[in-house]
């Protein structure tokens, strides 16, 4: 097959080498898609205050939900795909990609319609305090209307990084990412429109980013070209998809259900433990995109070994990325662990500074704990790249959602407050990662892999 350069073979080259490569372009480009969120974040929290932030940041588990089931169904495409690739089955990689960038755009465009409908009721369900949902409900709204280009982007993104190309999803989120600054600037700083203007300015970067992410889908030079004619639903390739798909998105569905769960908790707790919550989750976002962006990149290299039957070199891809992944994630650990406080500074003007001091306690719960996350994403991100999504949705599930749920259920209610909420999440990531512990030396350890989707 042939290939152009920005298109990474990963079943060749020194290991570490090829992840990092691969790897670099795609932490960048999640880099930048996190700065989406995050100046929205800073810059809501100038113009409009504490108010606007945790306005914000009290429906972000909800409006992760359908992009999180959308995007696990693409999950399952990347990995044929990446599959495929690897294989060097250029007629099936053809109609993998065509199905899933037209599987994108009908399933966005039905999310959209239906989140526009239902964004009232949302706020009951999650109890968002009254002086919140003033800004809240236009936010929802219009995040909403704009999952068609969301979910676009995300489809787009994924089959470009399935086929080795982690460098166009990252230079179109660097065009987006200027874009949205300069929208976001215009629009609640200039213009006053408040979570309004930040949610506008977030979807129009967007459709920009998944609009060059569909140019370089449609070159002629990509190794499956995608062309308007061609555009249709494979129905054996959207089969194995939903195969591969479907237990990625009951995991991607209730992993936010259980974060709605503890964050219904927290909104109960007011206004100032909201807002402190919040900044903890803007400044632990590197954390989550090293603890994401090299497992996602150690999928693609084991779907891409496993597809050209190099087994060992696939296993020797786990141990070499979840070194690396637990370096990272443990330096920035240290640093938030220290000066989660003084960093919150940069994100609220100063008359909101009061609520630093907890900021900085809550962080220093959780720092400690980010790297037993990593254990289980990286053997997640293994079982995955051979084909096999149901054991990982059924230990994340458990593990994760299982402990987070029950947590809310039977412990907060004895001792309802942040800290006693908070502490869900580092017992649920040393759970799961125990669990998947448990399964590798069980089942692979004594070479019982699953084979590859076919």
């Amino acid at each position: 097959m042939k290939q152009r350069t920005r298109n990474l073979n990963m079943t060749e080259g020194e290991i570490w080498k090829v992840l990092l490569l691969f790897f670099l372009p795609m932490m960048a480009g999640n880099l930048l898609q996190q700065l989406y969120a995050t100046v929205d974040a800073i810059i809501v929290g100038r113009f409009v205050g504490k108010t606007g932030l945790a306005s914000i940041d009290a429906i972000m588990a909800l409006l992760r939900l359908p992009g999180n089931v959308f995007g696990g169904l693409g999950g399952g495409a990347t990995i044929l795909i990446s599959q495929y690739f690897g294989a060097g089955n250029r007629e099936e990689l053809d109609k993998a990609v065509h199905t899933s960038v037209l599987f994108s755009l009908v399933g966005g465009a039905i999310l959209s319609i239906i989140g526009v409908l239902i964004a009232p009721l949302c706020l009951e369900w999650l109890q968002v305090p009254l002086e919140l949902r003033g800004q809240a409900l236009p936010y929802m709204r219009i995040y909403f209307a704009g999952f068609l280009v969301t979910m676009s982007y995300y489809m787009s993104a994924g089959t470009l990084r399935a086929m080795g190309d982690s460098r166009t999803p990252f230079v179109s989120m660097a065009v987006a990412c200027v874009l949205n600054i300069v929208l976001d600037i215009f629009m609640v700083g200039n213009l006053g429109l408040g979570t309004t203007g930040a949610a506008l300015a977030t979807v129009i970067a967007q459709a920009l980013s998944m609009l060059l992410n569909f140019r370089a889908l449609a070159s002629p030079d990509s190794p499956a070209p995608m062309t308007l004619a061609k555009l249709r639903m494979d129905r054996e390739v959207l089969r194995r998809t939903l195969r591969l798909g479907v237990p990625l998105s009951l995991q991607a569905a209730v992993y936010p259900i259980a974060n709605m769960a503890l964050q219904t908790t927290i909104n109960c707790t007011g206004t100032d433990n909201i807002a402190a919550w919040a900044l903890c989750c803007k400044l632990d976002m590197l954390i989550w995109m090293c603890a994401d962006s090299l497992p996602s990149a150690l999928a693609t290299f084991v779907a891409q070994n496993h597809g050209a039957g190099l087994k060992d070199r696939a296993r020797q891809g786990t141990a070499t990325a979840m070194a690396m992944t637990i370096a990272l994630v443990g330096s920035l650990s240290l640093i938030l662990y220290f000066a989660a406080a003084w960093l919150g500074r940069f994100f609220i003007p100063e008359a909101d500074w009061s609520i630093l001091p907890l900021t900085g306690k809550y962080m220093r719960i959780m720092a400690p704990f980010y790297w037993t996350y990593v254990v289980g994403e990286c053997l997640s991100a293994t079982v995955r790249g051979v084909g096999d999504t149901f054991r990982p949705m059924l230990l994340t599930v458990v593990g994760t959602c299982g402990l987070r749920l029950a947590w809310v259920a039977f412990v907060v209610p004895h001792s309802p407050v942040m800290e006693t909420i908070i502490w869900a999440f580092p017992l649920s990531w040393m759970a799961t990662s125990l669990l998947f512990v448990g399964y590798f030396l069980l089942f692979h350890r004594r070479g019982r892999v699953p084979a590859r989707e076919t």
